[in-house]
């Protein structure tokens, strides 16, 4: 998996815990196979998260930005890590798995959008994020 695309703190070096992993079960439960289907997620794991909270990440297959500033015509690998905060919202952040950039960050989701939120990754016009999906 591609653990090593994130940064986490020295105390998460042994994994998730119980509280992790009931975390990670449910963003996955939110974002169901519709959602998970349409991105082309694969290789699903809980994880510590960004904030040590909880979380969920996964490969998906991501309509990439160029360096000039346009969408890429091929679809590439991309990590997904969906963060539980310790203010029980939800950061949503994207990065490409061959070079390690990122794609996209959502923070502050409420879980009742983190199915819009994660749609919105998946774009093929001019702005990284969907703005049918979300927008700042």
């Amino acid at each position: 998996m591609n653990k090593a695309l994130f940064t986490y703190s020295q105390e998460a070096v042994f994994g998730p815990t119980e509280e992790h992993k009931f975390t990670a079960d449910q963003f996955r439960q939110v974002l169901g196979g519709g959602v998970l289907g349409s991105l082309g997620a694969t290789d699903l794991v809980a994880v510590p998260g960004t904030h040590q909270c909880g979380g969920l990440m996964f490969t998906a297959r991501v309509l990439p930005m160029t360096k000039g500033g346009k969408r890429g015509t091929q679809p590439r690998k991309m990590a997904v890590m969906v963060s539980l905060t310790a203010a029980d919202e939800i950061d949503l952040e994207v990065r490409e798995v061959a070079r390690g950039t990122e794609h996209a960050k959502i923070e502050g989701i409420y879980i009742d959008n983190l199915g819009r939120a994660a749609l919105a990754v998946d774009y093929d016009g001019r702005e990284v994020l969907n703005p049918r999906y979300w927008t700042k």
